[in-house]
Parts: C-alpha cells; sequence; structure tokens
C-alpha cells in the first residue's frame, strides 16, 4: 500500500486497503485462539510496528489527495446549490 501510495496510485491502494481490512480481521479471529511464546510475541510485536509505521506514512501521503477531494466535492456541491436556486436541473 505504501509504495502504491508513494507513486499516486490511489486505485490501488484502495483496493490493498480492503484486503488490509479483511486479513486484519482473519488475524484477530486467529489471535483468540493461538498462544504464542515470546519470541513469537517479540516477532509479532515488531511486524505489528512496522505494519502501523506503513499506514501512518500511507495516511500521511492520503491526507493531501482526501483534502483536495474534499474540495471538489465542496465545489460541486455548491454549484448545485446555484443551479437549484435558479431552477436548472442537472442532465440526466
Amino acid at each position: 500500500m505504501l509504495d502504491a501510495a508513494r507513486s499516486g496510485d490511489w486505485t490501488i491502494v484502495l483496493s490493498l486497503g480492503q484486503q488490509y481490512i479483511d486479513i486484519v480481521e482473519k488475524l484477530r479471529e486467529i489471535d483468540a485462539s493461538v498462544p504464542l511464546d515470546e519470541t513469537s510475541r517479540a516477532l509479532k510485536h515488531d511486524l505489528l510496528v512496522r505494519i502501523l509505521e506503513n499506514d501512518a506514512r500511507t495516511r500521511d501521503l492520503a491526507s493531501p489527495q482526501m483534502a483536495r477531494l474534499n474540495t471538489l466535492l465542496g465545489r460541486i456541491k455548491q454549484h448545485h446549490d446555484y443551479a437549484s436556486t435558479f431552477g436548472f436541473k442537472a442532465p440526466t
């Protein structure tokens, strides 16, 4: 996801994001049923830290894109409101 975000491929980021959510849910189910020894717990901790760091970096890269999208959507709504005020209807 991070590599896709760095390259600006937001379609891939969204696709991988959904896969990420699905995998995390599966891991939660497994985690509750499988006890870990000290070495495995340490490895799990290190992996979780890396995952969270990458997630934070991805979100940092996505923030400007989300701000642009919010601005664009706000402008579209404003134009729609103006058009509605004056009785114009969008073509369907």
